[in-house]
């Protein structure tokens, strides 16, 4: 709840932004590139090889910068549709290491991508505000004696503006939460035992600025 909420705040804040004159109808075809301020909080728990279970939270905050494609519907309606394809590059590790080095392993996050459909009110034919639903994915890589807990899937829900600006151009804030399935991970055997696992439940709040180009 504390993350939605701080979603809801900092699309506020974003509001302030798009306070640009609007010169261009809005609809078509667009590419759109732009950056998003995170804040990570992982849920976890550990159960060691003697069947202790040990739980925790802990939470990071970065700046990320994506690109997408997409497609919005024309404004001649008061409702319209904003779908598409967005792409984060760049990869997030973790590392765990202890005094014997055989028992060190590391997670790594790469390339997330979200498809998403929003619903849109249209204020005009310049401005629209929508609420976003988003299918989220992520590869994960493991190195070290642990198996692989497989790819993130996720959901995300966000609200947001996007106002014209100029001919081409339009200008984007979204604030949103995306959550992860819960991923599981266990030793192979070999130097980390098969009764040692680790879990945690992925969660993001973002607010994010875009500036898109219509074709």
């Amino acid at each position: 709840m504390k993350n939605l909420q701080s979603a809801f705040y900092t699309l506020v804040m974003l509001l302030g932004l798009t306070s640009l004159s609007n010169a261009a109808s809005l609809g078509g075809l667009y590419l759109e590139v732009g950056s998003s301020a995170v804040g990570v909080q992982l849920e976890g728990s550990h159960t060691d090889d003697d069947s202790d279970v040990s739980k925790g939270t802990v939470g990071k905050t970065a700046v990320i910068g994506h690109y997408g494609l997409g497609y919005m519907t024309p404004r001649s309606n008061k409702v319209g549709l904003d779908f598409g394809y967005m792409i984060t590059p760049g990869e997030a590790k973790i590392n765990a290491t202890s005094d014997d080095s055989n028992t060190d392993v590391s997670f790594e996050v790469a390339d997330g991508v979200e498809y998403y459909i929003a619903p849109m009110i249209n204020i005009s034919e310049e401005a629209s505000l929508y609420f976003k639903y988003g299918w989220a994915e992520a590869d994960v890589k493991v190195t070290g004696d642990i198996n692989n807990p497989g790819d993130l899937d996720g959901q995300t829900m966000a609200l947001g503006t996007i106002m014209s600006w100029g001919t081409n151009l339009y200008i984007r804030t979204e604030a949103g939460v995306t959550d992860y399935d819960k991923i599981s991970a266990t030793g192979k055997g070999t130097n980390i035992g098969t009764d040692v696992s680790v879990s945690a439940t992925p969660e993001i709040a973002y607010g994010k600025i875009a500036i898109g180009y219509k074709f």
